[in-house]
């Protein structure tokens, strides 16, 4: 009887270590990916002549982006846009806690916030795409599949055309 409980045990200590193997192997290939996009981001913004550095601060970042592709107005939009969101859905939610029935103007202004924030990013995919000499479909990989697109831009041969709107002159090589 003895035999037989230690070998549960090694049978259940060697699937806990395999389980532990498995998530460590997932959390190594995250990583990994994770500063790739990290770089692929930092090589963009060295392609259009913005300090790589500023990819990585959160909201700043992400307003150099709009630099980069189209208007910084469209930046502040977005962030009027999800700060309605946001105040609109801890408004809904204090209805449904207290089990009261959810206003049609605050359903219909979280979802014209949402859909704006939606539609503003959408495009601005599109023109970084675009300042970056792609198309339309270029752009839609660069909303629906960020990270891969972005190592694209990063990594290939892609030349930015600058962003006139903005004072970023183009960073194209010239070729003799």
């Amino acid at each position: 009887m003895r035999v037989e409980t230690e070998e549960m045990i090694m049978d259940e200590t060697t699937a806990a270590v395999g389980l532990l193997g498995l998530v460590m192997s997932f959390m190594m290939v995250f990583v990994v990916w994770y500063v790739l996009v990290l770089v692929a981001r930092w090589k963009v913004f060295d392609k259009a002549g913005i300090a790589g550095w500023k990819s990585l601060i959160p909201i700043y970042s992400d307003y150099c982006t709009y630099k980069i592709s189209w208007k910084t107005t469209f930046f502040w939009i977005l962030m009027a846009a999800g700060i309605v969101s946001g105040i609109v859905s801890n408004q809904m939610s204090s209805y449904t806690e207290s089990g009261e029935t959810v206003p049609m103007m605050l359903s219909l202004l979280s979802t014209a916030a949402g859909l704006a924030a939606t539609v503003i990013n959408l495009l601005m995919n599109i023109k970084l795409s675009e300042k970056f000499g792609h198309g339309i479909l270029f752009g839609l990989g660069l909303t629906f599949l960020t990270p891969v697109f972005t190592m694209i831009l990063a990594f290939g041969s892609s030349e930015y055309f600058g962003n006139p709107e903005e004072g970023l002159p183009s960073r194209r090589r010239a070729y003799l």
